[in-house]
């Protein structure tokens, strides 16, 4: 088994069968992947709809579902992980899709047993119908025209998520995201592997992640208190990762870490004070 595809979802809409049909829809033979698809924090009836969904598919390709009452796409992951099967992992959000040749792409570009290969990234905008670059585009674009140098640094962007990426489950070993976290424990799973990255690949345009933009998320509707409590204790976090592995981590790449926590604050203030001007 070459890569485990691992979806966590809760309380999906009808976007979660573009996702699936998106990877049952892959050029990478059905033998070399898995789809592990985690309904969390809730039960029927989008258990028994995934299910008699994936019904229908070729029986090559190996599908598990399963459910847990604990809520929270950190632990949705964690458990994907523990019943992993191959050499490299992808996460993938329930509302999202990818390119037919995504699986087979990534695969093509990977140079190493502990390596990460990051994706084109592009963004489907509801309310515009139309799609659109997303934040990790132009970091994708510009490792893609110098890929033989991409590094943790030039790639530094994509450890701020867990999807639009393939990683080398050597790398991953036993760390798995902090459940205590809502916000930014994407950043904080990425960063305490980081010292087993050795080698980044890009993979080809073609290869795209579509991220859906929807309304309402719980990223466009936190309010500033809990921005600021995030970043702190993410701050703390990284802090921690840091210092307890010291002379094994990347000191720059930590320091941008803290750095991204900082700007997110002032980026939701300036924004709040915007908002308030205009009302």
């Amino acid at each position: 088994m070459d890569i485990s595809v691992i979806i966590p979802t809760y309380k999906p809409g009808d976007y979660i069968w573009q996702c699936l049909d998106s990877l049952k829809d892959q050029t990478l033979a059905y033998d070399r992947y898995e789809l592990i698809i985690i309904v969390n924090g809730c039960n029927e009836p989008y258990r028994s709809l995934i299910a008699s969904h994936l019904a229908a598919w070729p029986e090559a390709l190996k599908t598990s579902v399963m459910q847990t009452d604990q809520g929270g796409v950190s632990n949705a992951r964690n458990i994907g992980l523990d019943m992993a099967n191959g050499r490299y992992v992808c996460f993938i959000d329930d509302d999202d899709w990818v390119s037919p040749s995504y699986l087979e792409g990534l695969l093509n570009a990977v140079s190493g047993e502990r390596g990460m290969v990051i994706a084109n990234v592009l963004n489907y905008d509801e309310v515009r119908n139309e799609i659109v670059s997303d934040w990790l585009t132009e970091c994708y674009e510009r490792n893609a025209r110098q890929s033989d140098k991409a590094s943790l640094m030039s790639c530094r962007s994509f450890m701020s998520v867990a999807c639009c990426k393939l990683t080398a489950r050597e790398a991953i070993g036993d760390y798995r995201f902090d459940t205590h976290f809502k916000q930014g424990e994407d950043s904080l799973f990425n960063a305490v592997m980081s010292h087993r990255l050795t080698d980044f690949g890009v993979a080809s345009p073609d290869v795209v992640y579509y991220r859906r933009l929807r309304q309402g998320s719980v990223s466009r509707t936190r309010a500033l208190g809990s921005v600021f409590k995030d970043n702190f204790l993410q701050i703390v976090a990284f802090s921690k990762i840091y210092f307890k592995g010291i002379g094994k981590y990347n000191t720059l790449f930590f320091a941008t870490r803290i750095l991204a926590c900082l700007k997110a604050t002032f980026r939701e203030i300036m924004r709040l004070c915007h908002e308030d001007r205009g009302s």
